[in-house]
């Protein structure tokens, strides 16, 4: 154990090089990982992952209800001409 220097949670025999900024535990080099410069041990860094896939998740479900509801109207443009144009083939002048 080192007597001078503030060890690793997980590895008691090594310097901490690191504080995880969620959770304030110091970390070695094998256990922090930097994300745009800023320390995250291994359990932060997954429920970090876990939220950002959550959070993307959602993203991607508000954009297909989007293209959903787009396709929709289109249809819905789409079929009302459709009926436009029949009625003009049937009864041409009738000014409808």
């Amino acid at each position: 154990m080192l007597a001078h220097a503030a060890s690793c949670r997980n590895h008691p025999e090594r310097e901490a090089l690191g504080i995880c900024v969620e959770c304030r535990t110091r970390v070695c080099a094998e256990c922090v990982t930097k994300v745009d410069g800023i320390n995250y041990c291994v359990s932060c860094l997954a429920k970090l992952a876990d939220v950002g896939g959550k959070r993307a998740e959602g993203v991607a479900t508000a954009a297909a209800s989007w293209v959903a509801w787009l396709s929709a109207s289109a249809l819905f443009v789409l079929a009302a001409l459709l009926a436009w144009s029949l009625v003009e083939v049937a009864m041409p002048g009738s000014g409808w």
